[in-house]
């Protein structure tokens, strides 16, 4: 790849933040719904839809922009798509109905979807090797920040001013994006357009792909781990320990940190070792938090294995997702856009489905979810050794 091709450190940050945004909206202003709630006479269970909504439009706008910006280039949807989020974010401001703010949450939620997909596609149009396991890297430990903070920073905003701020600065968020993808980012799908017909075979292609499969189910199956903590992890620590909120929310924070710092050693490590081994030892280091996990049922009372074991779980997704993405997308230049695509997808489809299990099972007990942690993990670990040994 020429230097002149290559990104820049600060280019690489504007996507970092690109693949975070839509994330960070959905926990920023967590803090004000049961406000929300009151402030729109509704039901919690009506507050919680605007959640739901946002998720649907962030699954289903992957699969759609993923495909459209490989036949059209990447700059276009990110300018519509930074510039709808922050509309969306505008008319929610003032709001008043909760019907239709859950209808502009799915279009913020659409609209967002184009950070997630776009940054690493346009990190794989102008890298490809080391050098895009490297910035992979950088991009998914900046993804990693804005989930951590963004629930402690909402927290801040709803206690001085109110959850319509959260929008208000979620609207601010959306306009210095489009100016930074504006003047900031250039069009990196420099190849003639691809007819939409061939374009529609690009998903066919992909899963056709045993390597790129593999890879793909071997992250999803890692991040619904992740999912399954985020969804049982509170009930553990408050209902069974009864920790306060407040250490439940530095917990979070200290085990989003984690994975912070394992993405980036991952990419280090990966230099020397390769990304492939790098991954499985990962894996591994994740089947031994769900195996403390398990090990801590028989010690009810011991707190500090649990803590030890989230730890472990949730900061092994570092590693396992920077190296899972970098592998899937390598040699993805052509389809960069729908490979991506379909990375995110199986994230959310998967690890979405970790939220109902874990509950369907009760809040009083943490069998179903260190059960369904180890048997992910272990499914994830099954794959990996079944990927292509082929040299990459």
């Amino acid at each position: 790849m020429r230097d002149s091709e290559k990104l820049n450190k600060f280019q690489i940050i504007i996507l970092g933040v690109l693949s975070a945004f839509a994330v960070f909206s959905m926990d920023f202003y967590l803090p004000g719904l049961p406000a929300l709630q009151k402030d729109l006479g509704t039901t919690a269970s009506l507050a919680q839809m605007t959640i739901t909504t946002s998720l649907v439009g962030l699954g289903v706008g992957q699969l759609f922009i993923g495909p459209w910006s490989d036949r059209i280039g990447r700059r276009l949807p990110l300018l519509l798509g930074t510039l709808i989020f922050g509309i969306t974010s505008l008319l929610m401001i003032d709001i008043q109905n909760i019907w239709l703010m859950i209808v502009l949450r799915f279009f913020q939620g659409l609209s967002g979807s184009v950070g997630i997909v776009l940054s690493l596609a346009i990190i794989t149009d102008r890298f490809d090797g080391k050098e895009l396991t490297k910035n992979i890297a950088i991009n998914q430990a900046i993804n990693g920040i804005f989930p951590v903070l963004a629930p402690v920073l909402g927290g801040v905003v709803v206690m001085i001013s109110n959850w319509r701020m959260t929008f208000v600065i979620m609207a601010i968020m959306g306009g210095c994006l489009w100016l930074a993808v504006k003047w900031g980012l250039p069009e990196t799908r420099n190849v003639p357009a691809i007819s939409v017909s061939k374009n529609k075979m690009n998903y066919r292609r992909l899963f056709q792909d045993k390597r790129f499969m593999a890879y793909l189910f071997v992250q999803a199956l890692m991040m619904a781990s992740l999912f399954a903590y985020i969804a049982g992890s509170s009930f553990v620590l408050e209902n069974i320990f009864h920790l306060s909120i407040a250490m439940f929310g530095l917990i979070y924070a200290i085990n989003g940190i984690g994975i912070t710092i394992a993405t980036s050693i991952a990419g280090i490590l990966a230099r020397k070792y390769g990304e492939h081994n790098i991954l499985g030892g990962f894996i591994i280091y994740g089947i031994l938090g769900g195996l403390l996990l398990s090990v801590s049922l028989r010690f009810t009372g011991v707190l500090e294995l649990i803590l030890v074991a989230f730890f472990i779980i949730t900061s092994s997704i570092g590693g396992v997702q920077g190296m899972a993405t970098a592998l899937a997308m390598r040699g993805k230049q052509e389809h960069a856009g729908s490979a991506s695509a379909l990375l995110g997808m199986a994230r959310y489809a998967i690890g979405g489905l970790m939220s109902p299990l874990v509950g369907v099972f009760g809040t009083q007990s943490y069998v179903a979810l260190a059960v369904l942690i180890c048997l992910v993990q272990w499914g994830a670990f099954g794959l990996y050794l079944l990927v292509p040994t082929e040299k990459m």
